[in-house]
């Protein structure tokens, strides 16, 4: 077994996307992707919530092969600190972070979201199996920060987001 932990950072707002997101539209996304998984990351072929209390989502997750693991369904406590975090935490003590930060120049258009990745492979050896599923998480994990992007902006200009 192996704890593979990774991180990928995207701009959110590269000059000449259009619309420029903003803070509450990120976070509404956020808050769109805890409960619609599915429409935010390609790997995700549904979600389905449990419990919803208090800021706290309960809900099954199920991966196509190919995903983080062959495929399968997992259960996932999701708690929101707005505006800046999400923390999805699987059963086997797997969490993924969502991460919104200003970028170094300060301005409301300089934004970036970080995933942050805490695997754990039950099923994965040390040396050479490792670093190819960290190289191939690593990619997944850029598919599902610039698809997640992607979601909520094309979501504000179809107004399915509001300001």
């Amino acid at each position: 077994m192996v704890n593979i932990n990774l991180a990928y950072t995207a701009r959110i707002n590269p000059e000449g996307a259009t619309p420029v997101l903003t803070y509450p539209q990120i976070w509404a996304g956020l808050q769109r992707k805890i409960r619609f998984a599915q429409e935010f990351v390609p790997v995700i072929k549904g979600c389905e919530v449990l419990s919803d209390q208090d800021g706290i989502v309960k809900r099954k997750v199920q991966f196509q092969l190919g995903g983080p693991s062959p495929g399968g369904e997992f259960i996932e406590t999701v708690t929101s600190y707005e505006p800046s975090w999400v923390c999805f935490e699987q059963q086997d003590g797997t969490q993924i972070r969502n991460i919104v930060s200003d970028g170094p120049s300060g301005e409301p258009d300089d934004l970036h979201m970080t995933y942050v990745f805490e695997y754990r492979l039950p099923n994965v050896e040390a040396g050479e199996a490792e670093a190819k599923e960290r190289k191939r998480l690593l990619a997944l994990a850029k598919t599902a920060v610039e698809s997640s992007i992607k979601t909520i902006r094309e979501m504000v200009q179809d107004g399915r987001i509001k300001e």
